[in-house]
């Protein structure tokens, strides 16, 4: 049949192509991308390392920890992160993504210096814990969709050379109740390490040029 018509022979064709494609390509991403995005420029020692919120999810399908090296104390660090939020100085990444379309700060904003525990950092993500220049833990509430109950936490370590390294950790279950969330997941996975990165680095240029 498909000899005795060229454009559905075609078509069969190029789906084929595509199909094998995003076949190799999922291989590819979870024998060998998969584990390299998961621990994108930390330590094995910062990947095993316990963190806050690492008690509320066992064994988590994702669990993803990331870290940046940043020519500055701790403490010149920390208040880049206190205001950090939507509607407030956004999350250093995707300003049309995550921050109304507003872009992310550039400077240290006084009036968002007083984050406390229980406050918002994005409307369905509270501040559960923190310790000023050491450590802060997010906790993902109901309504956050496929993130909820997902932790958000975040570690800062002074170096031997007066430096800091900036921990990130984000820890969630998946769930596959449906069609929509196994979409939704097999989109996530691979996608986040984007946002995520750029948010580090965004965090690493504007602490060492300010």
């Amino acid at each position: 049949m498909l000899k005795q018509h060229p454009f559905l022979r075609a078509l069969f064709i190029f789906f084929r192509s595509w199909i094998i494609a995003i076949i190799a390509l999922i291989i590819l991403y979870f024998a060998w991308l998969r584990e390299w995005q998961m621990t994108w420029g930390a330590t094995t020692e910062e990947v095993s390392r316990y963190m806050a919120g690492d008690e509320l999810l066992e064994d988590p399908a994702l669990n993803a920890t990331r870290a940046v090296g940043i020519k500055a104390l701790p403490e010149q660090v920390w208040p880049w992160l206190v205001q950090m939020g939507y509607k407030r100085a956004g999350l250093y990444s995707f300003g049309k993504l995550d921050n109304g379309g507003m872009p992310s700060a550039e400077r240290i904003i006084p009036e968002y210096q007083n984050l406390k525990v229980g406050d918002l950092i994005l409307p369905s993500l509270k501040v559960v814990e923190m310790e000023p220049n050491k450590s802060m833990l997010w906790v993902f509430q109901k309504g956050a969709g496929p993130w909820q109950s997902a932790t958000w936490s975040w570690d800062l370590y002074k170096t031997n050379s007066g430096h800091t390294r900036l921990v990130s950790r984000l820890r969630q279950q998946y769930t596959f109740n449906s069609l929509q969330e196994i979409i939704t997941w097999v989109i996530i996975d691979p996608m986040e390490i984007f946002m995520m990165r750029t948010t580090l680095l965004g965090i690493k240029r504007r602490v060492e040029s300010n």
